[in-house]
């Protein structure tokens, strides 16, 4: 399937582009509309270039880039194609938010180029859409749109999952759910099979159906973009709080002397809603190291919870030291350039398996 063409050759915003997309009918997109959100701390410059090294050629539309890129699968050759808008945060400087649409397949032309570069790449991940944030956006779809339905969804729980189970805690399953009643369906299963979602579909009568996926994905099946958009920005909100408590991060070589500089570090937080436990760490640990964490010079002490470690992520090629208490962690960079990232990942992973409610704190 080829990327979806359009008419016009620049475009002074998103807003604009949006607005083109929700109201164009000279070629109809076919499929879903798929926006792949991510933060990167780069400029959009420096990220684009980025891009051109890994093998996307570029067209230039205004504030919009058309990027392509062939790649293989299965030993047959693709095409993979999206529109990107990139959104400097605070200053082209400290980087932003990455948006990137195609109407292409998101297990194909998006899994295998820019899903695996915002996974492996430094300073780059998608955006994460946790438990937290999942709630926060089914709260707000409630208030907003009085007849929304949720009619699909997958949940998942991973084996030994410390989330609250009422029936059978100890094992790892997968629910797919069709229905109209999703809203019901989906709190009984998080409380009765300690489930967290995947993927969530919306259905907004007259107006929109579209889905929020775990990884960052956001597709409108039909109807309105810009009610898509809406819930596309609140998550990005979220996304930029967590970017926030990175950016307050950061490390240098400080000289005391003309021959004696020592490293000052100032760390990134993660704050807990549930306390963490002395008993927990063993299982914490065999999960980071599941997860491509190789783990050094740990130390761990029982009573008012104090834990430490340095921490190589091997995904992102970064390494970080963090320190934990009964109700925070404490991420402190390694290199004067930190990674987003690998922070993110390990974000990612503290709401997957310590605490779903974990929120990071801007300095």
């Amino acid at each position: 399937m080829e990327l979806f063409e359009v008419s016009r050759d620049s475009f002074e915003g998103l807003p604009e582009f949006n607005e083109y997309l929700s109201n164009h009918d000279e070629s109809p997109i076919e499929n879903d509309l798929h926006i792949v959100a991510g933060l990167s701390q780069y400029s959009e410059d420096e990220f684009l270039d980025l891009l051109l090294a890994r093998g996307f050629e570029s067209e230039d539309y205004g504030e919009v880039t058309r990027v392509e890129k062939e790649y293989t699968y299965s030993g047959e050759e693709y095409t993979a194609g999206f529109y990107i808008h990139y959104h400097a945060s605070d200053g082209d400087d400290s980087g932003g938010v990455v948006l990137l649409y195609t109407n292409q397949r998101k297990t194909k032309e998006i899994k295998h180029t820019v899903k695996s570069i915002f996974e492996n790449e430094h300073g780059l991940y998608y955006l994460h859409v946790g438990p937290r944030l999942f709630q926060i956006v089914r709260e707000e779809v409630l208030q907003t749109e009085e007849f929304a339905e949720i009619t699909e969804f997958v949940a998942d729980r991973s084996k030994d999952s410390d989330r609250p189970s009422r029936i059978r805690p100890n094992f790892k399953r997968t629910i797919r759910y069709f229905g109209d009643d999703g809203w019901e369906a989906l709190r009984e299963m998080e409380e009765n099979y300690g489930v967290r979602p995947r993927y969530l579909k919306f259905n907004i009568p007259n107006d929109a159906s579209f889905k929020i996926a775990r990884d960052g994905v956001f597709s409108l099946a039909e109807g309105n973009l810009d009610t898509l958009f809406n819930y596309v920005q609140v998550c990005i909100r979220e996304g930029l709080a967590i970017k926030q408590a990175f950016d307050g991060s950061n490390f240098e070589m400080v000289s005391t002397t003309e021959s004696l500089s020592i490293p000052t570090a100032e760390p990134a937080v993660i704050d807990l809603n549930t306390e963490l436990q002395y008993s927990q760490l063993g299982d914490i640990k065999s999960r980071m190291a599941e997860e491509d964490y190789f783990i050094v010079d740990s130390f761990g002490q029982e009573g008012s919870v104090h834990f430490s470690s340095k921490v190589y992520d091997k995904q992102k090629e970064n390494t970080f030291r963090l320190k934990a208490t009964d109700d925070r962690i404490r991420v402190f960079p390694q290199e004067e350039q930190g990674d987003l990232g690998s922070f993110l990942r390990f974000h990612e992973f503290v709401q997957n398996h310590i605490d779903p409610e974990a929120e990071a704190s801007p300095p």
